[in-house]
């Protein structure tokens, strides 16, 4: 979006809410959708495992063995992938952060329908703003501490650079 769409501060407030509100709601569903994938596979896994030593067939019993070591396998593989990238955090937060930007968007509308506008206001608007991209910072950099590193590489602390 460039400069020349930018009239006043309280439009460009108002384009940066909304385009970050359309920024997060695509993240928000990507998160929901990659943690019910992870729930479902992590529940059905268990289930085939049980389901795999629980019947019994004597003519492939040692394949039913082999069977529930590479369900047990691919289990174990996904809870790891799911404690590593975490999901669900991941989603609660950018939707805690989504709930807040449409708050500040409804109070930047009914500010704007008013015919007097103080200065004031729009600078605690602003200071909102920034608040709650701090919080969804400090949140943020706290998921990224709880991740355990193993080489020199550092992940950068910048939340609107996640995926």
């Amino acid at each position: 979006m460039g400069t020349e769409s930018i009239h006043t501060p309280q439009t460009y407030l108002l384009q940066e809410v909304e385009k970050n509100i359309k920024t997060l709601k695509t993240k928000v569903n990507s998160q929901k959708k990659n943690t019910k994938r992870i729930q479902f596979l992590s529940i059905g896994l268990g289930a085939a495992i049980t389901l795999t030593l629980g019947l019994s067939f004597e003519s492939i019993e040692s394949q039913q063995q082999n069977i529930a070591l590479l369900l047990s396998a691919l289990l174990t593989a996904v809870n790891g992938w799911s404690t590593i990238f975490d999901y669900k955090k991941l989603w609660h937060r950018q939707k805690s952060t989504l709930l807040d930007l449409y708050q500040l968007k409804n109070e930047i509308l009914f500010t704007m329908s008013l015919e007097q506008q103080h200065q004031g206001k729009w600078d605690d608007l602003f200071k909102r703003y920034q608040i709650i991209w701090e919080e969804n910072g400090t949140e943020w950099r706290s998921i990224v501490r709880t991740i355990p590193t193993h080489t020199s590489s550092r992940v950068s602390p910048d939340p609107t650079q996640e995926n």
